[in-house]
């Protein structure tokens, strides 16, 4: 829904049917017991509901408001180990009843697997711990209006002070907040609820006709946690005229620093390898690799579920089993899969509680982390921005677009664009020099800056 300026109320989110009988809880019982009538032996539902505010302002003006406000609901039947899911958005008697009968129909239609079937009731979460991952905000909409236009006056004063001239392409201020329940037939209930809140600022510069364009951001679950929102804006101006006059440099090997953003591409890259869809379908360069040193002995990987106002904090996962804290990395060693309750009876090994994904994953390192690995650097790639998908599963071989900045004797000398960087990600996992003290905050995977000893760099 689009909001103009005279319609500035900020929508908080209140289910359509607020009455004792419509309540999730409520639906979801009835749901339960509706399946079980139908022949179901199993079950699973899935209730979820949110909101939301984006506001977006342009060259100092603003452009949209924007609220959002959604529910679902998701229904699993289980007819044996035979499983049949539907859902809808809108979650009315009618609906209800009619993504209850399509589950029912799949499941008598689709053919038994082993692996189906609902976690051990012995694996469920029974510790219901407040991670802290909800936060009330009371902004109206004129004061995220206010935020962003504060971001992007930090961009323009920043671009003044350098007596240089940029655009400011977009502010944006958002605001959220949503809930989820998962409960089946064997008797689990579990309730997640979360707030979120991001600004990022885009801005583009010219030079002799050619531009250039960046971003800087920041993401907290509570919105009174957010750094000063000039201070956004300025990173956003920095970067964006620091891009300007990029050039090519000529094809070499040699080392590549990723900053601490795209240095989380290179877990998430570990962590697709790792999990349970990709090992039983044989499409992971790790599938052998368990309790095998895969990175220095010096590196650690640690999952934390439980980390307070974490962006993947979660008492129990996609299946309702208990989520734990573990190292999935310890000194170098690969030490766990990531694992649902499907996948793991697809390989014979125990869930991990990791239906849905990973939680929190930060990385230590037993060896000193300096604050400027660019430093450490006698010639080599600084790489801030990363493109393409050149990446296969399989074989771990990496081939993707670059830009950033070329180093030399420790110092940068000039950007960089057009460039492919290359390699093999078990090469490049085993080479790692150094992760730097430069920790990135903004999402589930938190680290610092990696340093790889060489890369193939492929330019003019």
């Amino acid at each position: 829904m689009i909001l103009t300026k005279s319609n500035l109320n900020l929508v908080k989110y209140k289910h359509p049917q607020e009455n004792q009988e419509n309540m999730p809880s409520t639906i979801i019982e009835q749901v339960l017991t509706q399946l079980s009538k139908q022949g179901a032996t199993d079950a699973e539902v899935v209730y979820s509901s949110g909101s939301g505010v984006s506001v977006s302002c342009r060259e100092g003006e603003l452009d949209t408001i924007e609220n959002n406000q959604d529910q679902s609901l998701i229904v699993t039947a289980y007819k044996g180990q035979a499983k049949g899911s539907a859902s809808t958005a809108v979650v009315d008697q009618a609906n209800i009843d009619l993504t209850i009968d399509k589950a029912i129909a799949i499941a008598g239609l689709t053919e038994a697997d082993e692996a189906a079937g609902l976690a051990d009731k012995s694996l469920h979460c029974n510790d219901f711990k407040d991670l802290q991952t909800f936060y009330e905000f009371n902004k109206s909409t004129e004061e995220l209006v206010d935020m962003a236009l504060q971001a992007n006056q930090g961009a323009v004063d920043y671009a003044n002070s350098m007596g240089a001239e940029l655009t400011v392409d977009e502010s944006n201020v958002q605001v959220g907040e949503g809930m989820s329940i998962y409960a089946n037939s064997q008797g689990f209930y579990g309730e997640k609820k979360g707030s979120n809140a991001s600004v990022s600022v885009v801005s583009i510069a010219d030079q002799n006709g050619l531009m250039e364009r960046e971003y800087w951001w920041d993401a907290t679950r509570n919105i009174e946690l957010l750094p000063p929102l000039e201070d956004i804006g300025e990173v956003a101006a920095k970067r964006t005229l620091e891009r300007l006059g990029s050039r090519k440099v000529k094809s070499t090997k040699a080392p590549v620093l990723f900053d601490p953003s795209m240095a989380k591409s290179l877990i998430g890259h570990l962590l697709s390898a790792i999990s349970g869809s990709a090992l039983y379908q044989e499409a992971s360069f790790l599938k052998d690799d368990l309790d095998e040193l895969i990175l220095p002995d010096w590196f650690s990987l640690c999952e934390d579920p439980f980390m307070l106002g974490g962006f993947a904090s979660r008492n129990f996962d996609s299946n309702g089993v208990q989520t734990r804290q573990r190292n999935i990395i310890d000194a170098g060693v690969l030490k766990g899969f990531l694992l649902s309750v499907y996948s793991a009876k697809r390989l014979g090994l125990k869930t991990t509680g990791n239906a849905g994904g990973a939680h929190n994953l930060s990385v230590q390192s037993t060896q000193a982390m300096d604050s400027n690995l660019i430093k450490t650097m006698d010639k080599g790639l600084y790489v801030t921005s990363l493109m393409g998908q050149g990446v296969n599963a399989v074989t771990g071989d990496y081939s993707r677009g670059a830009s950033g900045f070329w180093v030399e004797k420790g110092e940068i000398q000039f950007p960089v664009s057009e460039l492919t960087i290359a390699g093999q990600l078990k090469d490049m996992y085993k080479s790692l020099v150094a992760v730097g003290s430069d920790v990135d905050h903004r999402s589930k995977k938190i680290t610092g800056s990696w340093l790889i000893e060489e890369m193939t760099i492929a330019g003019d």
